[in-house]
C-alpha cells in the first residue's frame, strides 16, 4: 500500500529486475495504465 488510492506500475524483467514505470491516483488511471504499457513495450523492444 502505497498511499490513499495511488497505483503504481511496474515491468519486471527475469527474476530479480522490477522497473517502476508510472504512478498514480483514480483520476490518472487510465492514462498512467496507457503510458506504463507504452514504455513496457518500448523495453521490451
Amino acid at each position: 500500500h502505497y498511499g490513499p488510492g495511488y497505483r503504481i506500475y511496474f515491468h519486471k524483467r527475469g527474476d530479480t529486475i522490477i522497473v517502476l514505470l508510472c504512478g498514480g491516483d483514480k483520476s490518472t488511471q487510465a492514462k498512467d495504465i496507457k503510458a506504463a504499457k507504452r514504455l513496457a513495450a518500448e523495453w521490451s523492444e
